[in-house]
């Protein structure tokens, strides 16, 4: 409670510097700075149309699926570079790139050649593939090989071996992959959607109000992707903190 308490009381603290500051630069601006007076009114007449919540739900759909396709190639791919030296050799420029290279340029190259709702999903799975890659990989690199071992001469099959040894121990470098992955995941997707004006999408209605100077709407509109981002995160964090309670047994 007194932690809730402190936060709520950061964030009145910085919605009133947030008043104070339009009110102060709005006097020599020719187009004001919503205030969060003006930013919760736009917020509850959007929230009032049964649509705005469907293209809510689109977004994070379209985000969610491009983060699982990473989370489970990325996990295949970790499995085949830990266990096949010359794959992890030939794919290790590929995913240096795949780093390297901007969100933004990577959604232009990529609206050459798939459909434009796919772009956010595409966008984010190429975002989020190297993180889950390069952290499972080194959950498997750094696994105590003498326990699996040790499992092996007593007679535990394969799958045994994996199902209890394996997958337990990479289990905190796959958490970190998620929680880092999907703060990731969603800035990228938001950002795939705004660049190639994807229908039914946050980021289109960021465009849309970025061109019709409802900067009201667009101030609401990120309040609405900050909070659920924080979902997004929080939801990660207790899959964190669960999966640190976990007992194999």
């Amino acid at each position: 409670m007194r932690k809730a308490l402190g936060n709520a009381g950061a964030v009145l603290f910085w919605v009133v510097v947030w008043q104070l500051a339009a009110m102060a630069a709005n006097r020599s601006l020719l187009l004001p700075i919503p205030t969060p007076v003006d930013t919760a009114r736009a917020l509850w007449r959007m929230a009032l149309q049964g649509g705005f919540w469907l293209t809510v739900g689109a977004s994070l759909l379209r985000i969610c699926a491009g983060f699982l396709l990473a989370l489970l190639l990325g996990g295949i791919c970790a499995f085949a570079a830990a266990r096949w030296p010359l794959f992890r050799q030939l794919t290790a420029p590929l995913v240096q790139l795949i780093r390297a290279i901007p969100v933004a340029v990577f959604t232009i190259v990529v609206f050459l050649w798939v459909s434009r709702p796919y772009i956010p999903s595409t966008i984010v799975f190429l975002t989020v593939l190297p993180i889950v890659w390069s952290n499972v990989e080194t959950g498997l690199r750094n696994a105590d090989r003498q326990l699996s071992e040790m499992a092996r001469v007593f007679g535990m099959g394969r799958w045994d071996v994996l199902r209890r040894v394996t997958l337990p121990g990479i289990r905190p470098y796959v958490t970190s992959a998620v929680t880092t992955g999907v703060g990731f995941a969603w800035k990228s997707g938001i950002a795939a959607e705004v660049i190639c004006r994807t229908q039914g999408s946050l980021g289109d209605l960021l465009w849309s109000g970025k061109a019709s100077v409802s900067y009201d709407e667009v101030f609401a509109l990120t309040v609405v992707i900050v909070v659920c981002s924080g979902l997004l995160q929080r939801a990660a964090t207790g899959l964190r903190r669960k999966e640190e309670h976990h007992d194999p047994s």
